[in-house]
């Protein structure tokens, strides 16, 4: 049978040979054709002088570009004779090697693989990628053709070559007792998340009666490992196992293209390695077994068995994969890989694989609301249990807090946005979600009342409290927020974590628009419907309006500002520069502390002897993705439409009791500016002498009215809002009072007298909350100023006026009178009889 094999052998070698020099015949014929045109061409050039040559006739560009053609063409020759001469060398050496693959000499197989057939095989490489290089456009097709052929022929070369060095490792695996049980606890359960899981009654595919029932791990698992016949880690087997593993992986990792230049990509690209994903290949068979074909585990009502049983594996055999680390090491390559976080990488993706495609089609088929949101939250918790097994480490705070979470890239939350069905379903069950919980938070009894106190563990509240000891008002405070607006802030905040596991700008956009965005349009709209209830029933400046009212425009207040804080990741859903990596960040090392014991040498292809990697190990962890980098300042956000949007709405509401304060004022005082009480200004006889003037009775109502309304309006509003409010409401009366009684009636000294007692009645009822009322009744004070003057201070003032604006001007500053211009001050006076 040998003696065969070797006729065989030899005959395919002399089949070889005899095509080879067959192609190096043709490549004479080739070489001397175009060496005869490139002659002739040059020789035409040099007869362009000749009237009769065909070639005197031809521009000087077509010869350029003909001369470029054969250059190009030479170049192409070249190059093929560079890979036709690789190839046969990588052939000749993988048929040295081929009698002891065929007898399933494994080590023999890879030492001999590891001396010439290796490097021969990256020649090849360098060779396809050169003479890939060259462009082949107006070379002769049959030239094209025998390119193509060789290329061909070398790509399976280097199959054949891998085919063999895989086979070798399967069977090294199998030695090992590889794949291990997904699980080794035979009573664990596959569910160990907390959160109770949406009901499944009557739903398709659900095997258990009630839809709540748990399935045991029953046909993960095996016998307990190290006895006989069981999975005792890649050194289990033995010194020569391990050594044949580490030699297949070297092997494998400088056949996989582009691995040994990863050391200068950056680390958002970094390629998975192939090796790692053939060794994980059995697991993700297991998965498919357990989770996609139709058993009891495979439960649409239950994506977190999966999590937690890849979960689970990981972490089991994590460390196993130690003992291959040198492999890598021996390349240089142990400052971008570690083998075991490359394990961690592997199980991510073949989670993804059955995700991908059986429990997402399924799930969009068959989920309802409470199921795809159940998907998000088991999906965001595999994605942060996963993260420290793939080596990307997080703080405490980012723990805690759940964010920022740029370390999702690539996530199963974000596989969602592979398909549109997929992304649509998932989205209406966020919205959905959010909408109902909005509705919780709205239709609470406590849910306009002043909040009594905030969580000290959310840094984006401050505690405010109503009445507390310290005797804190609401219009001392820079905010007063009330139950609800902190619940609707905490609620846009948990939606919007979700986007955090979202680093395709457009899948984030779509879900911000999608999910807290509308959240947020219902909000206002619903708070839009409750104060025009108020509005419409004219009655929004009664005691019992004025607080309900300004709850609504202090919880848009709160939440403006809160969403336009740079500290809130809400603000960086849509700044893609925030994602990308920062250009000058490097590589940074995390060196685990040094074994006590001796460590053992590298495996190197000329150190063929086993090669154990201590615990202690020093490698470098690969860092953490790219961090979300705050753009400061306000107004960079994805919420700054919905940040100005209840600016503009708590503005407009305060402008608009205010206004309401101000028309009860008004209809309060229509007494007081009947002409039969703006005649008795005119009246020269009062029975009070001058400084002991008391408020007119027609003013008093409206005057304790509007005292109340500010009061209540002090201790309903926060500092912010209550200044523009209170404003608003000065300037409609300062301009209503001067219109309508100090320009339209005649007065007398003494009727100028009690004009500005009831001005300084007006001024007493701002006076808490401002240290010069008066500066903000302007008009009102100048002209209670002038129609109270004596007869002879109002003689000498109207004498200045008249005779020079300058005079006039420096006479009225004199008199206190600030804002009138000499022509309204005339105007004033002439209202004295």
């Amino acid at each position: 049978m040998l003696h065969a094999q070797g006729v065989q052998a030899a005959d395919q070698l002399q089949d070889v040979h005899t095509h080879l020099r067959e192609l190096q015949q043709q490549e004479r014929q080739i070489r001397q054709q175009l060496s005869d045109k490139s002659s002739q061409t040059v020789s035409e050039i040099a007869r362009s002088g000749i009237p009769d040559s065909d070639t005197a006739q031809r521009p000087l560009p077509d010869l350029l570009q003909e001369a470029t053609v054969l250059d190009t063409g030479a170049k192409y020759l070249d190059r093929l004779e560079e890979l036709q001469h690789a190839v046969a060398s990588l052939k000749q050496g993988l048929t040295n090697v081929q009698s002891t693959l065929n007898k399933r000499q494994w080590h023999e197989y890879l030492r001999a693989v590891l001396q010439e057939p290796l490097q021969r095989y990256s020649q090849v490489q360098q060779s396809s990628d050169s003479f890939m290089e060259v462009p082949s456009l107006g070379l002769p097709d049959r030239l094209i053709r025998r390119g193509s052929k060789c290329l061909s022929q070398g790509k399976q070369t280097q199959d054949e070559l891998l085919n063999g060095l895989n086979e070798c490792l399967t069977t090294l695996l199998k030695l090992c007792y590889w794949p291990p049980p997904l699980a080794n606890d035979p009573n664990a359960k596959l569910n160990p998340n907390k959160r109770p899981r949406p009901s499944t009654e009557g739903l398709p595919g659900v095997s258990s009666a009630d839809g709540h029932s748990e399935a045991p791990l029953e046909d993960l698992n095996c016998p307990g490992r190290g006895g006989q016949g069981e999975w005792g880690g890649f050194d289990g087997a033995g010194p020569a196992v391990l050594e044949g593993l580490q030699q297949c992986v070297y092997a494998l990792l400088a056949c996989q293209q582009g691995v040994l230049a990863s050391v200068n990509f950056p680390l958002d690209l970094l390629p998975m390695l192939d090796v790692v994903q053939t060794i994980t290949g059995p697991l993700l068979a297991k998965l498919r077994f357990h989770f996609a074909s139709g058993r009891p585990t495979d439960r649409v009502d239950q994506p977190d068995w999966l999590f937690e049983t890849a979960a689970l594996a990981t972490e089991e055999h994590l460390e196993s994969f130690k003992a291959l680390q040198p492999a890598v090491q021996s390349h240089g390559l142990d400052k971008v890989f570690y083998l075991p976080f490359e394990f961690a990488r592997a199980m991510h993706a073949a989670v993804q694989t059955v995700l991908r495609e059986h429990v997402l089609p399924r799930l969009s088929q068959q989920g309802t609301q409470d199921l795809w949101t159940f998907y998000a939250d088991s999906a965001v918790a595999f994605e942060k249990r996963m993260a420290i097994l793939r080596g990307i480490y997080i703080d405490d705070s980012q723990m805690d807090h759940d964010g920022p979470f740029a370390w999702g890239k690539g996530s199963c939350l974000e596989l969602v946005f592979a398909r549109d069905a997929w992304q649509d379903a998932w989205l209406r069950a966020e919205d959905q979600d959010g909408q109902e919980q909005l509705a919780d938070i709205l239709d609470r009894p406590n849910a306009w009342d002043p909040s009594p106190s905030v969580a000290e563990n959310m840094p984006y509240q401050q505690t405010l409290q109503k009445g507390n000891s310290s005797g804190k008002v609401a219009w001392q405070e820079e905010f007063w927020p009330t139950t609800a607006a902190e619940y609707v802030l905490h609620l846009l905040w948990t939606l919007s974590k979700r986007a955090l596991w979202l680093l395709d700008p457009e899948s984030r956009q779509s879900y911000v628009a999608a999910v807290p965005k509308n959240m947020m349009r219902t909000f206002r709209n619903r708070l839009g419907r409750l104060a025009k209830t108020a509005e419409d029933l004219r009655n929004m400046a009664s005691p019992q309006w004025i607080p309900k009212v300004s709850a609504y425009i202090n919880t848009c207040h709160y939440l403006e500002h809160h969403l336009r804080q740079s500290h809130l990741p809400l603000l960086l859903m849509h700044d893609s520069a925030s994602l990308a990596p920062s250009p000058d960040r490097t590589r940074e090392s995390t060196p685990v502390p040094p074994s006590p014991n001796p460590q053992p040498p590298a495996f190197t292809p000329n150190n063929l002897h086993l090669a154990s990697p201590a615990d202690g190990q020093q490698h470098v962890r690969r860092p953490t993705d790219p961090q979300i980098r705050a753009n400061g300042g306000a107004g960079v956000g994805a919420y700054e439409a919905e940040a100005a949007a209840v600016g503009s709405f708590w503005k407009k509401w305060s402008l608009k009791l205010a206004r309401a304060v101000v028309w009860q004022f008004e209809m309060d005082s229509r007494s007081y500016r009947y002409k039969s009480h703006l005649a008795e200004f005119s009246m020269t006889s009062y029975d009070r002498e001058e400084g002991e003037e008391v408020v007119s009775p027609q003013l008093q109502r409206a005057l304790i009215g509007l005292d109340d309304a500010v009061k209540l309006l002090s201790a309903s509003m926060d500092a912010v809002v209550f200044r523009e409010t209170w404003k608003a409401i000065a300037v409609a009366i300062n301009r209503h009072l001067y219109n309508e009684v100090a320009t339209e009636t005649k007065f007398s000294h003494q009727g100028g007298r009690q004009l500005a007692c009831d001005v300084q009645t007006l001024f007493s009822v701002f006076q808490p909350y401002t240290l010069k009322p008066a500066a903000h009744f302007k008009e009102l004070r100048d002209a209670s100023l002038l129609l109270a003057m004596t007869p002879d201070m109002l003689h000498a003032l109207t004498a200045a006026l008249h005779s020079s604006d300058d005079a006039g001007l420096k006479q009225l500053k004199q008199a206190g009178v600030l804002r009138l211009s000499p022509d309204q001050a005339i105007s004033i006076i002439d209202q004295r009889v």
